[in-house]
């Protein structure tokens, strides 16, 4: 096989883990790039023209209105056509949850990923997204902002899940870079959506902060386009938020991050799933996040295994990013 239809094989291995058959423009973006190959990028059309005519490769992935996927694996393409119903379903209710949740002061961005990102929900699925919150004000933000979606009943919580709002990870506007590189968290936030535009520029700096993707995904550049699903607030609300960072940017709101911050961590710490093996809970001032029991910890070993298991071992020993052993 050429370096092209390994990865492209690579790609379609790699979405089959969560039953998510791809379009050919879908996979042309989100290639995964292999160590092993000298290419900087592979063009659109020459990856659509080998998903038409490779034979290579047709002794390895079928094709079905419009989507790619491994042979003898046909049915998840009925399975992500229901998933996106089900998805623009839970768009709609969540979508007046958002206008609200942007009343909350100093959120600066908020961008949706996961499941709900790739409209590859289940019915039961939560949703998970990243709060950018101004600097010196992230624990200000994330107890206004658990407080919010606790009072309006969407809050993630226990076993319940199913359209729930999952606050599991905060940055700032002067900490955008995530730190935690691996293919599984370059795939999930190369799908991220960005749902609230308070600074048109915030979520380009996130990506060009993050550019560590493209040494995951050949094809990965930032992009200018906004989500369609994007709100914005009204300039009523704009000015009700203008007058809560007034009156909490200064010394009573610096006073109150403070006791947030001491009495939060204190909490978080006693929680004995900060050290769960197979998650990772990050606490600082910059960043702030909450896998306790990530995804990643059996996507990396399966993408691994399925690899090695077809000769593609350029593409294997992938390591997660970092999670508790």
């Amino acid at each position: 096989m050429t370096p092209l239809e390994k990865t492209i094989l690579a790609t379609v291995s790699y979405y089959d883990i969560f039953d998510y058959p791809l379009t050919g423009f879908e996979i042309w973006r989100y290639l995964v790039r292999s160590k092993d190959f000298a290419e900087d990028n592979f063009k659109a059309g020459d990856t659509i023209a080998a998903l038409h005519e490779s034979e290579a490769l047709k002794n390895h992935i079928g094709h079905k209105f419009g989507f790619y996927y491994l042979l003898g694996r046909e049915r998840i393409v009925e399975k992500r056509l229901w998933r996106k119903k089900l998805a623009d379903q839970k768009w709609k209710k969540l979508k007046y949850i958002f206008k609200i949740l942007v009343l909350v002061p100093f959120v600066r961005g908020i961008f949706v990923s996961g499941s709900l990102a790739m409209e590859n929900s289940k019915d039961d699925s939560d949703v998970d997204i990243i709060v950018v919150a101004k600097s010196g004000r992230i624990w200000t933000v994330r107890t206004l902002m658990t407080s919010l979606t606790f009072i309006l009943g969407v809050r993630r919580h226990g076993k319940k899940t199913k359209d729930r709002i999952c606050l599991n990870h905060y940055i700032t506007d002067e900490s955008l870079r995530i730190p935690f590189e691996s293919l599984y968290n370059a795939e999930s936030y190369a799908h991220l959506l960005n749902v609230y535009i308070e600074d048109d520029g915030i979520f380009h700096l996130f990506q060009e902060a993050n550019g560590w993707l493209a040494d995951y995904l050949v094809n990965y550049q930032p992009t200018e386009l906004h989500s369609a699903r994007a709100v914005r607030k009204n300039r009523f609300f704009m000015s009700l938020v203008r007058i809560e960072e007034l009156f909490l940017g200064g010394a009573v709101g610096g006073n109150l991050e403070k006791i947030f911050s001491v009495v939060e961590s204190k909490r978080i710490y006693k929680d004995p799933l900060h050290l769960k093996p197979g998650g990772r809970i990050t606490i600082d001032d910059g960043q702030l996040e909450f896998h306790p029991d990530s995804h990643e910890q059996f996507t990396i070993p399966e993408f691994n295994w399925r690899m090695q298991e077809a000769g593609l071992t350029e593409f294997a020993g992938q390591k997660d990013s970092g999670l508790n052993r």
